[in-house]
């Protein structure tokens, strides 16, 4: 009922296309039944996957096909309007910092190839960490070779988000790869490109942003402001919600981001539509982003990949593998998902916006619809091909911490390949499955799956090979897959495990049966000894560092979009402060046993809790549980 009410009053605007003039998608579907085939596709996935969406359609520098569907309000019943509801644009955002740059490699100020510290005020360079030297070349392809921060990348009030450049000295992520040699999706290099754009022109990002961009193309709805000071559209922000399943929905908060430039910018689906147009530009006359049209092609050109196989990056831009190549961005807030993407060479463009944290069907759905895919059931003979036994095994992706304790998070969905047949692979991730043949030498291509999610994430796996191994699995988009190695291999990701269970039933357990006996003892009053008092507070450590660390645990897990330093820091600090404490009384406890008279069960539980306690610190310490965020 939801559904069919939401349909029924959505907002649209269809520009009708002459019956003698019938065109097609990159999809074939009929310019002339646009319209029904869009709306029987939504009408899957409006209300249930999204309360509302604007869904843009253009072709040959028109829009041709603007519709809102269901609610940018659900309590007040506020439709959607294309023109008029605004919605967070999420990373699509990082579009806009790339062609500032391509704007200034115009004018010949900036050099893709430089060290970007030839860019950068001396005081502010000589505070980043990273050793190697990086490239905006290599920051707009992903590759600079940092790891993820997680921590006060969306604030949920205005007031918290700091000037851009405390931001960029203050949640520095450590620089884990070679730059270059592995894709690895970074907000913070994105933000620092943009400040790189602040200390060329002498300008704010936001004034440059507004001045060189959304002022030419008319984006009148558009901002950059993190903060929405002085935002005139706020009255039309749709509300953002995160999905319950089942159609039900909970109110989600606006996004504050702090490394703006790499995620801030709110505006309608109109006007995102506007610069659309502009990257299909088929002169200069009618693009007014760049004043030689040989800019907007480089810009549109693959400048990046893995793999001459594969489709991946263009100067910041992603690259869509449908019927005809695509380039663009899709984006997610901490309540709001959203994709654009044009085929400048066939004129032709989508955008969708939704009010919905981590939507797929429809932000990566109607690309699907309206683009096409290539037909992956055609691979080439098997013949001559390597085993597929040379790529099996465990990975993690690369877009990960590894110098915070949030590095579990990447292991607790693997990615797993294995072994159908000799040229045949099963990749699962994310509790989804799919097969996948061998097309070329370690090239492999999806061809079935049990959800859509895995063709939007790895439609191709290429398995980077050399002498030592398999270096990386990659699709040339936002991340690749490393192999699972080292300490953090099966075994040992097992050993981990096992010893933190184990810790975890002994230091809870243990006091329970404690207090139950000395309430017994107590009645009859017996008394304990000095060292049985050490020896039960000394237990008691490793007991507050179960409790202070699942606390940790189950906040990061339900809080994951936003992670804040100073709620999360007190654990780490409180690790530290009981593991003092636990040293204090091993040396007190040392010193009681000796003078004491312990019977050989006593001296087993004693030598086995502080083994278990040994191994507990090794293991949080391993994983980082230890390290100041």
């Amino acid at each position: 009922m939801l559904v069919i009410l939401i349909l029924c009053s959505s907002y649209f605007s269809i520009i009708p296309v002459a019956a003698s003039e019938v065109e097609k998608t990159p999809s074939d579907i009929s310019l002339d039944v646009l319209e029904e085939e869009i709306d029987e596709y939504v009408s899957n996935y409006i209300g249930q996957s999204t309360p509302g969406a604007s869904i843009i359609v253009i072709k040959d520098g028109d829009i041709i096909f603007s519709k809102g569907y269901g609610y940018a309000n659900i309590e007040k019943e506020i439709l959607v309007d294309p023109q008029k509801t605004v919605f967070e644009y999420g990373s699509i955002s990082k579009l806009f910092v790339w062609t500032a740059v391509m704007q200034l490699v115009e004018q010949g100020q900036l050099d893709l190839h430089a060290d970007i510290k030839t860019y950068l005020p001396e005081d502010f360079a000589s505070q980043l960490t990273y050793e190697k030297p990086i490239t905006l070349h290599q920051i707009m392809s992903h590759t600079a070779g940092f790891e993820d921060y997680y921590f006060d990348l969306i604030m949920s009030s205005p007031d918290n988000v700091p000037p851009l450049e405390e931001v960029l000295i203050s949640n520095q992520p450590q620089q884990i790869y070679e730059p270059g040699t592995t894709i690895a999706y970074s907000n913070y290099t994105t933000a620092l490109a943009g400040y790189v754009v602040e200390q060329i022109t002498g300008q704010t990002f936001l004034d440059y942003q507004r001045e060189h961009i959304f002022s030419h193309l008319s984006m009148n709805t558009a901002t950059g402001d993190p903060t929405l000071t002085n935002y005139s559209e706020r009255d039309n922000k749709a509300t953002g919600y995160l999905s319950k399943g089942n159609g039900d929905f909970t109110e989600g908060k606006w996004s504050y981001v702090p490394l703006y430039p790499a995620g801030s910018v709110n505006g309608t689906a109109e006007d995102l539509a506007k610069f659309a147009i502009a990257l299909m530009s088929e002169n200069t006359r009618n693009s007014p982003l760049f004043s030689q049209k040989s800019t907007l092609d480089k810009m549109l050109t693959q400048s990046y990949s893995p793999d001459d196989r594969l489709l991946s990056n263009a100067h910041g831009f992603w690259e869509y593998d449908g019927k005809v190549r695509g380039v663009g961005h899709g984006g997610n807030t901490a309540a709001f998902s959203t994709n654009m993407v044009v085929a400048p060479e066939e004129q032709f463009g989508v955008v969708v916006l939704t009010n919905t944290s981590s939507e797929m069907d429809l932000t990566y759905g109607v690309v699907d619809l309206l683009f096409g895919k290539p037909d992956n059931s055609l691979h080439t003979s098997t013949s001559n091909l390597p085993s597929a036994k040379e790529i099996t095994g465990w990975y993690t992706t690369a877009r990960q911490s590894q110098s915070k304790y949030t590095e579990f998070l990447s292991y607790i969905t693997p990615l797993k390949v294995k072994e159908i047949s000799e040229n045949k692979i099963n990749i699962s991730l994310y509790d989804t499955e799919g097969t996948y043949p061998q097309i070329n030498p370690y090239l492999y291509t999806l061809v079935s799956t049990d959800h859509p999610i895995l063709g939007y994430i790895l439609t191709k796996a290429y398995f980077e090979k050399d002498k030592d191994g398999v270096q990386r699995l990659t699709n040339g988009q936002v991340t690749d897959y490393l192999p699972v190695e080292g300490d953090r291999a099966l075994p040992w990701l097992t050993m981990s495990v096992v010893i933190l269970i184990m810790s975890a039933l002994y230091f809870i357990i243990l006091p329970i049966v404690w207090l139950i006996n000395y309430v017994k003892n107590r009645k009859k009053n017996r008394q304990h000894t000095t060292e049985t008092k050490v020896f039960w507070m000394f237990t008691l450590t490793g007991t507050l560092l179960i409790i202070n660390n699942s606390m940790l645990l189950i906040r990061t897990l339900l809080s994951s979009t936003m992670l804040y330093v100073d709620q999360l820091q007190l654990h780490i600090y409180l690790n530290w402060i009981i593991l003092l404490i636990t040293v204090i009384l091993l040396l007190l406890g040392f010193i009681q046993w000796k003078s004491s008279n312990l019977k050989n069960s006593q001296k087993y539980i004693r030598t086995f809790t502080l083994g278990l306690l040994v191994l507990l610190v090794s293991v949080l310490m391993n994983w980082n549980f230890f390290d100041f965020i």
